[in-house]
């Protein structure tokens, strides 16, 4: 760290310099001529310039991440960049160890990061786990490695499930395969003690703590097990928490839960971010945990974002401490609709509003009235909420006043809608009282006649975005007669359009050039195996001039036509997205030298055969949630052991 000063310093030296210099001619913007250009090499660049391309490159990959892919082209980058010099490897190796639980890595690459971590145990540790006779892959003298970097120290964003299967696999996969979970439970009890008390200093700002059912094959260790000394120093920074238990609240887990919230209780006070699952068998059961969530909820200054499997009457007193700072809320299972409205009424600063379904429907309880409301406060058309975006994960009849009720007080603010619930009532009151959304996106089994309503008032809202899922049966049943009408109704501002439903390459050449906007992202969720001409279709529509389209997207993982599949199936299935990529560029290339057979009377020279018009990738799910975006919680599947 001396060193990285050390150079911070003479950078700043340096730049005061130069601007010294640059100031004595007429435009300080720019370099004097005396300074050759040839000259600066990337030596030269500030220290403070490499942080903020580093740190771009770390952020930019997270917000892309949705994949280990990904994840590994920025672990690969980072690491590339740290073998430069001395100064960016100091410089990339905390980023490169700011999150290293991230995901289960494969084979070599976690017994790399876990035989890294051993060597930060003490020697007695070491010969512990030398006498159990576990195999150390390039490392033949444990004691006597030289290590340049206190990476326990480098860790900000904790995986705590991640890193018990981590070294669970470690231990009975690679390079080692033990049967026994005994030696697994060692490896992970001495590694999270040099983890958690490295990190008492400074401490960590994410902690995620996850059980799995999948993963209950072998004991899951708690922390107080995985730290004897019940040091949890590292927790006194914490900022984000993340909590999620599949497992009901019973007589013998209850313990579990509630030394977990005691230790975060004790030790944390600052948390901004707190997302919470907890299930239990009836609502009224196991108030102590109410108590835990309540007193943990209290206890911090200035919550800004919240998320929770349910609430009951303690829990919203809790969070009603921090309706002046909160940005986002989301709420799984409502069970006291006043409680609710009451709450995101007198939020000051709610932005995005996530409301979802209870695992256990029969919790959910919808039955309210404008004159019960009135007797907790004041609630008319005048009652304005701030919310932008609005998340409504409800499909079932019981729910359409809830959400008519919500869009009523949102009085034009709303940006967002996300909804699995849609009716006639529901779409009149969009277009009166939310005429300025931009991004509209809809799950939802229309009726042909619903489905018209819909169209009718798409014009009215000034899209970026639209997203469409109509189940199969639906769209094949009435979008032929509807598709020149939804075309039509495309508003012009439409940039990102995202369907899933039926849609024949026919119907998408009426969509595309009878439409007004001018469309830069369009995905597809399901097309037919006759993907080929959907290709050609998209290759004409990309000669139209001033035409934007850049991103496009399929889903290839199932066929819509099951009659045709058996006779020519997508040739692009089951491919990793290098192999789709390059497949679908090849099939593009022969589509584009398909078209320009046909176009004979024009000049071939017109058009550029080597360069894709458009970006074609594999289209991902859609999700209809905010919560991940705000936690930025990727997980593996985990799904080869």
């Amino acid at each position: 760290m001396r060193i990285v000063t050390e150079i911070k310093r003479k950078s700043k030296i340096f730049r005061k310099s130069l601007t010294l210099r640059i100031s004595g001619s007429k435009d300080k913007r720019s370099i004097p001529n005396y300074i050759p250009s040839n000259s600066i090499t990337i030596q030269d660049i500030p220290i403070d310039c490499l942080e903020r391309i580093f740190s771009h490159i770390t952020n930019i990959s997270e917000e892309n991440s949705n994949d280990i892919l990904n994840y590994n082209i920025k672990i690969s980058t980072l690491f590339n960049c740290a073998r430069v010099n001395k100064l960016w490897s100091a410089l990339v190796i905390p980023k490169l160890w700011r999150r290293p639980f991230h995901f289960v890595l494969s084979d070599e690459q976690n017994c790399t990061l876990i035989s890294t971590l051993i060597l930060f145990l003490s020697e007695q540790d070491k010969n512990v786990l030398i006498d159990q006779q576990l195999k150390f892959v390039e490392m033949k003298n444990i004691n006597d490695r030289f290590i340049k970097f206190n990476y326990p120290q480098l860790i900000k964003l904790f995986d705590y499930d991640n890193f018990i299967k981590s070294v669970h696999r470690w231990v009975v996969r690679y390079p080692n395969t033990c049967t026994e979970f005994g030696k697994s439970r060692l490896v992970t009890q001495l590694l999270g003690k040099v983890l958690f008390k490295g990190n008492d200093l400074n401490g960590f700002k994410t902690f995620n703590y996850f059980r799995a059912k999948i993963y209950d094959n072998f004991d899951f260790i708690s922390l107080y097990k995985l730290i004897p000394q019940n040091s949890f120093g590292c927790f006194n920074n914490l900022t984000q928490l993340e909590y999620r238990n599949p497992h009901k609240v019973n007589k013998s887990n209850l313990d579990e839960f509630l030394n977990f919230f005691n230790i975060i209780i004790l030790n944390c006070s600052d948390l901004k971010s707190i997302s919470l699952d907890v299930r239990k068998e009836e609502k009224d059961d196991y108030l102590e945990i109410d108590y835990s969530i309540s007193k943990l909820l209290s206890n911090q200054k200035r919550l800004e974002n919240l998320s929770i499997s349910y609430c009951s009457p303690m829990i919203y007193n809790s969070i009603f401490r921090h309706t002046h700072y909160l940005n986002y809320l989301h709420i799984k299972g409502i069970n006291d609709m006043s409680c609710l409205l009451k709450l995101i009424s007198s939020c000051k600063v709610l932005k995005t509003l996530e409301l979802e379904q209870s695992w256990n429907k029969s919790d959910d309880d919808y039955k309210f009235h404008y004159s019960d409301l009135t007797k907790n406060f004041s609630l008319s058309h005048t009652t304005k909420l701030q919310i932008d975006h609005l998340y409504f994960n409800f499909n079932d009849q019981r729910s359409e006043t809830l959400l008519i009720c919500l869009l009523e007080m949102t009085n034009l603010n709303l940006k967002t809608l996300t909804t699995k619930k849609i009716t006639f009532n529901i779409m009149r009151i969009i277009s009166t009282f939310c005429t300025n959304i931009s991004s509209l996106n809809i799950s939802h089994n229309f009726s042909h006649i619903d489905f018209t309503s819909l169209l009718n008032i798409l014009p009215v809202f000034p899209l970026r975005q639209l997203y469409l899922e109509i189940s199969y049966s639906s769209s094949r049943e009435y979008m032929d007669a509807e598709i020149y009408k939804l075309a039509s109704s495309l508003p012009y501002t439409l940039e990102n359009l995202y369907l899933k439903c039926h849609i024949t390459p026919d119907y998408l050449d009426i969509l595309l050039n009878r439409s007004r906007p001018n469309i830069k992202s369009l995905w597809l969720y399901n097309v037919s195996d006759y993907y080929m001409d959907y290709l050609k279709i998209l290759y004409h529509y990309s000669l139209v001039p001033n035409n934007r389209l850049k991103d496009v997207r399929f889903n290839w993982n199932r066929s819509l036509n099951n009659s045709r599949r058996n006779r020519r199936s997508s040739s692009v299935t089951s491919c990793d997205d290098e192999e789709f990529k390059k497949t679908v560029s090849k099939h593009l290339k022969d589509a584009r030298q398909s078209i320009l057979k046909e176009k004979r009377k024009e000049k071939k020279e017109s058009f550029d055969n080597n360069k894709n018009p458009f970006i074609i990738s594999e289209v991902k799910n859609h999700i209809f949630s905010y919560h991940d975006k705000v936690f930025e919680r990727k997980l593996s599947d985990y799904k080869d052991h």
